[in-house]
């Protein structure tokens, strides 16, 4: 039980039955080499002693065997089928000495065999005991084996048996299998030992080895290593995220063209790194479905356990969403100190605007001036109506009036202001609206005068974006089970460049002919009043979206609330 408990310790039965079938299998081997040696023997040399029971001792052993082959289906793997095997073995091996000479026979060492098979599959206690079967059956040759015929052939013999011969041999191959069995054993138990510490470590090494994928795979922040000459080897499932691109479109790539960087950035890159441990810089990147996303990397050297240099590790994040919040805190601080200043501008300049305009419309009645007079006056009048209307929007950016929202349908809202829109004088004969609704009707609850006005401000800057006509689309969808709604602006204009979008919404930016700069600016304030969001994204020369996210139930102002919208600006 000791024996059957140790090794159950250290030998899965699936290991066991591997070890018995590769037992069989070695068994067939030698075998049939000896009974080809047999063969040879009884052709060439023609011995005077027939080779017959050698024969029939093999015909034996392969019928053994066959009796274990049938016996694998019951008994595989199991204790009871090794004694058996290893019994049959020194029984087979015991007729072998007893044909090759008994006492005298050189072949006796074969015993060792079965031992050293015990000793590997039931360890210590199996081997000792196989030991003792052995010399048991070798003991019992040597001591009885005169006048014995094996398969109806007698055993010959010395005529003449020194007993002190006899004792010598058998002390002699007791001491010799024993030890044989102690030393197999043990070294069959220090295998098992380091064995099962292999499969220990292995296991442990597979462990960390998965644990560092995972908390690879697992991190958002995208992670990029290089050799020394910027070759990429490895990038990371975050970063394949981020960048939109999958390992096998970047390994081998350098790092300078993937991330846009200047020839030779890489060797700034390594002349910096000698005195600071890592370096950080920030770069635009194009991801292949045409999004433009800000990066933040920081660059550090990669060693070895030694401290020897095998390249370089990239780290880097998508910094997009918190560019795009940074622009919004500076561009509402700039519209709230413009706000401030525009309402007191705004008082200040309009009556004595007014002042002047009346004056001189005063003027040009009564004295009904001409040519150049006339011309001047009509400069006047015309420039002071343009300079009323800048005040206007000023006042509408600074103090949009009291928010009043109602229920009311967007999509004839919607409707509505397309019917003005297309009598306008913005509308040309080469420009088309297209409009896709989410619903026949969307009710939502909103301050229907703003809307208007930011309608009106999208619509216009679509319809002057496209000079030489084009087609605006207006789409209105629903969104988080109806309780937002989007409503997009596209037009198929000029677009922006990367500057013309930073300052897109900061008063005074816009670049039309005809306008104050301030529409963009009081369609932010608007939304955001709302509190709603605005995207913009734009491309050169691939026109420009504009996408209004609004809560569908408003109740109050979003500057009476704690949530605040966020802008988010890409462009190309």
């Amino acid at each position: 039980m000791g024996a059957e408990a140790s090794a159950g310790q250290g030998m899965s039965r699936v290991e066991r039955e591997r070890q018995l079938r590769w037992l069989m299998t070695l068994r067939v081997v030698i075998i049939t080499t000896l009974l080809i040696g047999a063969f040879s023997i009884e052709l060439i040399l023609r011995p005077a002693d027939t080779l017959r029971p050698l024969f029939m001792l093999a015909a034996a052993a392969y019928g053994m065997v066959l009796f274990y082959a049938l016996l694998d289906r019951w008994l595989t793997g199991t204790y009871t089928f090794i004694v058996l095997q290893l019994i049959g073995d020194a029984l087979i091996i015991t007729s072998f000495v007893g044909i090759t000479g008994g006492i005298d026979s050189p072949m006796s060492f074969l015993y060792l065999l079965p031992i050293s098979v015990a000793s590997m599959l039931l360890y210590r206690r199996g081997g000792m005991v196989l030991a003792g079967v052995c010399w048991a059956l070798y003991g019992t040759l040597v001591l009885f084996g005169p006048g014995w015929s094996i398969f109806g052939v007698p055993v010959s013999f010395s005529a003449h048996r020194d007993p002190a011969r006899v004792v010598y041999f058998l002390v002699a191959h007791l001491v010799a299998m024993f030890a044989f069995a102690l030393l197999s054993s043990y070294l069959s138990e220090r295998l098992r030992v380091q064995g099962r510490e292999l499969d220990e470590r292995t296991g442990a090494v597979a462990q960390l080895k998965a644990l560092n994928e995972n908390i690879i795979g697992s991190i958002n922040s995208g992670l990029i290593t290089t050799t020394l000459g910027g070759q990429i080897n490895f990038l990371n499932r975050g970063g394949m995220q981020i960048l939109g691109l999958d390992t096998g479109r970047v390994e081998g790539r350098s790092v300078e063209e993937l991330f846009g960087l200047d020839c030779g950035y890489l060797q700034e890159i390594r002349r910096r790194l000698l005195d600071d441990r890592r370096i950080r810089f920030e770069r635009y990147f194009d991801t292949p479905d045409r999004r433009r996303i800000y990066l933040g990397i920081a660059a550090s050297n990669l060693h070895d356990r030694a401290g020897s240099p095998l390249g370089f590790l990239f780290i880097f994040q998508d910094l997009t969403d918190i560019q795009a919040l940074e622009q919004e805190v500076r561009l509402k601080e700039r519209m709230a100190a413009l706000g401030e200043m525009a309402a007191g501008m705004a008082h200040e300049l309009r009556n004595p605007l007014a002042s002047i305009s009346g004056a001189v419309q005063y003027l040009k009645g009564d004295l009904r001036p001409d040519g150049e007079t006339l011309e001047l006056m009509d400069i006047i009048l015309r420039e002071s109506q343009r300079l009323d209307q800048t005040i206007g929007d000023f006042l509408t950016f600074a103090r949009p009036g009291q928010f009043a929202p109602e229920y009311c349908d967007l999509v004839r809202l919607l409707k509505n202001h397309i019917r003005l829109l297309e009598k306008s004088s913005e509308f040309k004969s080469a420009h088309r609206i297209d409009t896709r609704f989410g619903a026949e009707r969307i009710e939502c609850y909103v301050d229907p005068n703003r809307m208007k006005q930011v309608f009106w401000n999208l619509a216009t800057n679509a319809l002057k974006a496209m000079p030489g006509g084009g087609t605006l689309s207006i789409c209105v969808e629903l969104h988080d089970s109806g309780t937002r709604m989007e409503i997009g602006f596209t037009d198929q204009g000029t677009g922006m460049d990367e500057r013309q979008l930073e300052r897109y919404f900061q008063p005074f930016s816009g670049s039309f002919e005809k306008g104050t700069g301030l529409g963009a600016a009081i369609v932010y304030r608007l939304v955001e009043e709302h509190g709603g969001k605005v995207r913009l994204e734009s491309f050169a020369g691939g026109g420009t979206q504009v996408r209004l996210s609004l809560p569908r139930y408003c109740s109050q102002p979003a500057a009476e609330k704690a949530s605040q919208p966020m802008l988010r600006a890409a462009g190309g």
